[in-house]
């Protein structure tokens, strides 16, 4: 039986139509030719494949698929951090064993079809999501994709062009240069790496390599192609928040004209793809974004999990539908909590426990979330099938109210998976702005208008939790954490923050 162990394949769920990106041109200084991209939507995928399931189990092997299929696997493969060897199409060693890697890492199996089917329904989904177009820079000779919805407009610098992201990291920088120049800039490229271990370094007569880790903590590339006697040279840096487009832009540069990034229609790569998405989609796979209303699992199924957070030493907060139904609440440890008090209009519930922390979170009191205001959102998502540590995602308040304009609550984008529910949604100061609390379902909406949300989440505002803390008396004498999120989470953030098992 096939096993849908863990967060890819839920997150495969979201993308059923693999989109086009929208290419943008800069009059004079490059030419945008659109990333072409299979059409699986619900009019694609006609009737049920009853053999689609076994498929997907096989072991993968690369001799059943095409070159052009071959080198998007490799593409996607770079994008996950897998992959570091040339995206022409070759298998060789080095690309099955990132690909054995990155099963063993997000799946803890073994190479199936069902991890090529994921990686390219994943690398369409961020094609989708950051706007990525593939380019030209004539002046250069050369073509890259950029991820077109996070960069800014290039600016000049130094005879080239220079992007920086808008939401993170990345900065991308594009110029032609003499080959002395060239070497010395690979060669202060190699000396500013400050991780030995990750230097590398690549030489051919017509192409120079150097990619390495900085002392900021930023992963960088530069790469150099000879082209009519110059050399056209792309410098890329990111940190970690932004490191697959990194990946992604370093897999697109050509020495040539832009290679779209498609699949040959009706190859064993797009049929997987397609079964992949038939499997999702089959109501018995059907996934809840949050544990049952019932809150009762069945004998034979691992307790739900959800989240929740210390507002005081003895006190947590938590989603009110997490705990609905349970014979018993529990930390993973078998420490019971009980229940104080519970809101189900709010969705909020107050949970007691003799676990003291010397730790807990501070509430925004007054200040209601403001549009656009950066928030993470902190959980543990798939609790014991990805992991049994704290995640921490970013994103956004996209919206003031939620989908019945109730302005008691608010949307955000950061993304949120199954068992972040009752987790805190803190602002840059590590107050809590509000408790997450539910994710607009991607089938409704699909059913609705054939198209797929992205990131739409909601969770209730910080004042009226803090107003349904207060009125219970489970706010804290003492002032909780508060610190610059900027410059990373302290050390008791983590210990102030649970899964809440349902049993």
């Amino acid at each position: 039986m096939l096993r849908i162990s863990g967060f890819a394949i839920f997150a495969l769920s979201v993308v059923s139509a693999a989109p086009t990106a929208t290419a943008i041109d800069l009059p004079g200084a490059m030419h945008g030719v659109a990333l072409v991209s299979p059409a699986y939507d619900s009019d694609g995928i006609t009737g049920r494949s009853a053999s689609g399931a076994a498929s997907l189990e096989r072991p993968f092997d690369a001799t059943r698929f095409q070159p052009a299929e071959a080198r998007m696997l490799q593409i996607a493969l770079t994008a996950t951090g897998d992959y570091r060897g040339p995206t022409d199409g070759l298998w060789t060693a080095e690309s099955q064993t990132a690909l054995i890697s990155y099963a063993a890492r997000e799946f803890d199996e073994p190479a199936l079809d069902l991890h090529a089917a994921a990686l390219m329904i994943t690398l369409y989904s961020d094609v989708e999501a950051d706007g990525w177009s593939l380019r030209r820079l004539p002046g250069l000779g050369i073509s890259l994709a950029l991820p077109e919805a996070v960069l800014d407009a290039p600016e000049p610098e130094n005879d080239g062009l220079r992007w920086w992201s808008r939401t993170g990291s990345l900065t991308l920088l594009t110029s032609q240069v003499d080959p002395a120049m060239t070497r010395a800039w690979h060669l202060a490229a190699a000396a500013a790496n400050t991780v030995p271990e990750t230097l590398e370094t690549l030489t051919t007569d017509s192409m120079l390599l150097t990619a390495g880790d900085l002392g900021d903590g930023r992963h960088f590339f530069t790469r150099s192609d000879l082209i009519d006697g110059a050399w056209s040279t792309v410098y890329a840096a990111s940190g970690a928040d932004q490191a697959e487009m990194l990946n992604l832009i370093r897999a697109s540069i050509d020495a040539g004209p832009p290679q779209p990034w498609d699949l040959p229609a009706g190859g064993e790569l797009d049929r997987l793809v397609r079964e992949a998405i038939e499997l999702i989609e089959e109501p018995v796979q059907e996934f809840s974004f949050f544990p049952p209303a019932s809150g009762v699992a069945p004998e034979d199924l691992e307790p739900a999990t959800g989240t929740g957070f210390y507002v005081g030493p003895d006190t947590l907060v938590t989603a009110a539908h997490v705990i609905e139904g349970c014979r018993a609440i529990t930390t993973p440890d078998g420490a019971p909590l009980a229940l104080a008090a519970r809101d189900v209009e709010l969705d909020v519930a107050i949970l007691r426990t003799a676990r003291r922390s010397d730790t807990w979170l501070a509430v925004s009191d007054t200040n209601r979330a403001r549009l656009g205001q950066s928030v993470h959102a902190a959980g543990f998502p798939y609790y014991n099938i990805a992991g049994t540590s704290l995640h921490l995602t970013g994103g956004n308040v996209s919206s003031l109210a939620d989908i019945n304009d109730d302005p008691r609550f608010f949307s955000f984008s950061a993304p949120v998976q199954p068992g972040n529910s009752g987790g805190p949604l803190v602002g840059h100061d590590g107050r809590v702005v509000g408790l997450v609390v539910s994710r607009l379902s991607e089938r409704y909406i699909a059913e609705a208008t054939g198209t797929l949300p992205q990131n739409i989440n909601y969770a209730l505002g910080g004042p009226d939790l803090s107003q349904f803390l207060d009125s219970h008396g489970a706010m804290a004498n003492q002032p909780g954490l508060s610190f610059a999120l900027d410059d990373g989470a302290p050390d008791g953030f983590g210990a102030a923050i649970v899964p809440v098992l349902c049993n």
